[in-house]
């Protein structure tokens, strides 16, 4: 099936600053480890478009089926950047630093995603080298689709917070805060 992939990465969205137990809600519901002590936090999402995948149907043994033969599965990359109301403004401007790196990180693995959705062998049945399913599996299949594109990118992102966010990065972030903004 030729299966395009088209990614959209966004733009880098700008801090909105918030009550700091909304920045720690935000952490929590993304699973950050940090989240009971989190200043800031960026929430990406990777919505799954399949409106442009065509399918086509057959009746096999008096039953209905269907597979997808070609389209376009569209992924767009939103993001939003948190940070606490109750740290000073320099202090906001540095951790808004550091999660704009995180949205670039972001959207460095939305490129990585088309690979990574031709390799899963589930998806591979489903867009890649299509089986043919009974009709009455279509929603499940759509959910399929959906699930699994983001599993695929939660793997990513997760792995990419855990490279950025370590105690190093962190001391430096919290040096650098010391330095700057409390002379």
């Amino acid at each position: 099936m030729p299966l395009q992939v088209n990614v959209n990465t966004g733009t880098t969205p700008s801090p909105q600053i918030v009550a700091a137990n909304t920045v720690v809600e935000r952490a929590r519901s993304i699973g950050d480890p940090n989240a009971s002590r989190a200043l800031a936090v960026t929430i990406p999402v990777c919505r799954v478009d399949q409106t442009k995948l065509e399918y086509e149907q057959r009746r096999n043994a008096g039953q209905v089926e269907f597979r997808f033969k070609t389209g376009i599965l569209q992924l767009t990359l939103r993001q939003s950047i948190f940070i606490a109301n109750n740290i000073s403004g320099c202090a906001q401007d540095i951790w808004a630093e550091h999660e704009q790196d995180h949205a670039t990180d972001n959207q460095q693995i939305m490129s990585r995603m088309e690979r990574a959705i031709r390799a899963h062998r589930d998806l591979q049945s489903i867009l890649i080298s299509p089986i043919w399913r009974p009709r009455r599996a279509f929603n499940t299949v759509q959910d399929t689709i959906q699930s699994t594109v983001g599993s695929i990118f939660m793997e990513f992102t997760t792995e990419a917070v855990r490279s950025r966010d370590t105690t190093a990065v962190y001391s430096a972030v919290r040096d650098r805060i010391r330095r700057q903004c409390n002379p």
